[in-house]
């Protein structure tokens, strides 16, 4: 499950024999080579349309594993493009306020998915990272909420999905997975406010902001390579990842996973 189209093609370009479908009325990728069925979905932004697509996609078919992946930002001092792969996920309330939701019950990732995707070496040298994600309705745009969230959750990353998803995975019965990749730091205030786009026809507002905004026009730049970066990152794991799902052996692990769920 990818959010934006951006993540979308990150995985999609290195899926074994990968063609387009319309899934239920989503944009997807399908593979079945070397017998192993991969569908990677666009839901969009947020907690809600993950939430839903997620919801008729695994009620459509019988799967063994649920990924939300993309990108995330960081909550520590993980560098841009760095890997990280979630232990668990907190999934705040509208209010985003921790302080109010510290009874929140973390949804955990299956923990020999977690060791499988760590066993992965990635050729740039960067050593993938593991712990805690919060999951937030609306985009993090100042450090300081960043650096804030990052000290009172004990999470290394934040996104606008993996939480939606890891409940409907949990809802199902079904392994689930945390893979994403570092696009803004810590200490980054992002250029914009990219939360004029989640509204409805947010996207004509948000072009004219950012058109008549030409100050901004340097941070998005920073951030379209930033974003490459992670982007290439997600690509490098998934090409690897891939395969090692699709070895014969790889069978006792998925039945493994289905046995147990966290």
């Amino acid at each position: 499950m990818t959010a934006t189209k951006v993540e979308f093609n990150a995985i999609g370009r290195v899926l074994p024999q990968g063609s387009f479908v319309n899934c239920l009325g989503h944009a997807g990728l399908e593979s079945q080579a070397k017998s192993t069925h991969v569908l990677v979905i666009q839901t969009g932004m947020g907690p809600d349309k993950a939430r839903s697509v997620t919801q008729k996609i695994l009620e459509s078919e019988a799967w063994d594993l649920v990924i939300s992946t993309g990108f995330a930002g960081a909550l520590n001092s993980s560098p841009i493009g760095s890997l990280v792969i979630g232990q668990e996920v907190l999934l705040l309330g509208q209010s985003g306020d921790l302080l109010s939701d510290s009874d929140l019950q973390p949804i955990k990732c299956h923990p020999d998915w977690v060791k499988v995707s760590l066993s992965i070496q990635l050729m740039d040298g960067y050593p993938l990272q593991s712990g805690r994600f919060v999951t937030t309705d609306r985009v993090l745009t100042q450090a300081s909420q960043k650096g804030i969230l990052g000290k009172r959750s004990g999470a290394v990353a934040v996104d606008m999905e993996s939480g939606a998803i890891g409940q409907v995975a949990k809802h199902h019965g079904l392994p689930f997975l945390i893979v994403r990749s570092i696009s803004d730091g810590i200490n980054e205030d992002l250029p914009v406010d990219f939360n004029v786009f989640l509204k409805p026809f947010g996207w004509v507002g948000g072009v004219i902001l950012v058109l008549f905004t030409p100050r901004c026009w340097k941070g998005l730049f920073r951030l379209y390579r930033n974003s490459k970066q992670a982007g290439i990152q997600l690509s490098n794991f998934f090409d690897i990842f891939f395969d090692i799902i699709s070895t014969p052996t790889f069978s006792m692990a998925i039945n493994k996973s289905r046995s147990k769920i966290p």
